[in-house]
């Protein structure tokens, strides 16, 4: 008599959400390392959000946010997104170099930047009138940058992420207890 093995269906369903939820741990702990850390805030408004779910504002200030299971919601396995990874705060797209820096409202980029001339993570100096959060030039120390120009699209398209994923993967179908195998 063969016996109803329908019970695996679920046990790879429920693996899969623990390896989603793992992996978002493994990025929210990247991200909050990699980008800017002036007052803490940025590095701990990271959210795991459902397919269309919002993000809060910042948890704490004065380091670097520590991110742990605690931090992705537990869902159900379904066809599609089962999270977004999020910034919480207004000037996320400022803070990620996805957007130029915007001071007050009407700052525009008056010529090239010149890449030799930015400072790494750390730098203090000038920001560019219409120049991206990163865009910190040698010259009077007004402005600092906390993250390297382009940390986000780096991650993403560098391979980190690609590498986060992965090891949280291995790590959350690696820790998943079957339950149909009682």
């Amino acid at each position: 008599m063969a016996r109803d093995i329908s019970f695996i269906v679920n046990d790879i369903k429920n693996a899969t959400v623990q390896a989603a939820r793992e992996a978002s741990v493994q990025v929210l702990n990247s991200l909050a390392k990699a980008g800017p850390v002036w007052t803490g805030k940025f590095s701990s408004a990271w959210y795991v959000v459902p397919d269309g779910g919002t993000p809060g504002g910042h948890r704490s200030e004065g380091k670097i946010y520590t991110y742990d299971l605690r931090n992705v919601p537990k869902t159900r396995f379904k066809a599609g997104t089962l999270y977004q990874i999020v910034n919480g705060m207004e000037y996320a797209g400022q803070a990620m170099d996805m957007v130029p820096f915007d001071a007050s409202g009407k700052l525009e980029r008056k010529g090239p930047i010149d890449p030799e001339r930015i400072k790494t993570k750390g730098g203090h100096g000038v920001r560019p009138e219409g120049g991206r959060r990163g865009e910190v030039l040698d010259g009077p120390k007004r402005n600092r940058s906390t993250a390297p120009l382009d940390w986000f699209p780096n991650y993403v398209g560098g391979g980190q992420l690609k590498k986060d994923l992965g090891v949280g993967a291995r790590k959350g179908f690696g820790t998943y207890k079957p339950e149909g195998f009682g």
